[in-house]
C-alpha cells in the first residue's frame, strides 16, 4: 500500500486544536460543506492532513507573499 493511503487521519478534537477553532465550528462548516474536506468512516469524521493543508492554503487573502515581494 501507498504511504498516502495510510497517512494518519485526524480526529475532530485533534484538527479543532491543531486549527484553534471548536469542535461546533468543524461541524458547521461541514454541514455548509466549507471546512477541510473529510473521511466517515461509518459515524466517525476524520481528516487527512494534507487536505487540511491544502484547505488552509486555498484559504490564504490578504498580505504580500514573499514571491511578490522580491518583484
Amino acid at each position: 500500500m501507498s504511504e498516502q493511503i495510510l497517512e494518519r487521519l485526524l480526529d475532530e478534537k485533534e484538527l479543532s486544536r491543531l486549527i484553534r477553532v471548536s469542535i461546533g465550528t468543524l461541524r458547521f462548516w461541514r454541514s455548509g460543506r466549507q471546512g477541510p474536506p473529510c473521511i466517515k468512516v461509518g459515524h466517525l469524521v476524520r481528516y487527512r492532513p494534507s487536505d487540511v493543508a491544502n484547505w488552509l492554503r486555498s484559504r490564504t487573502s490578504g498580505g504580500v507573499l514573499p514571491a511578490e515581494v522580491a518583484r
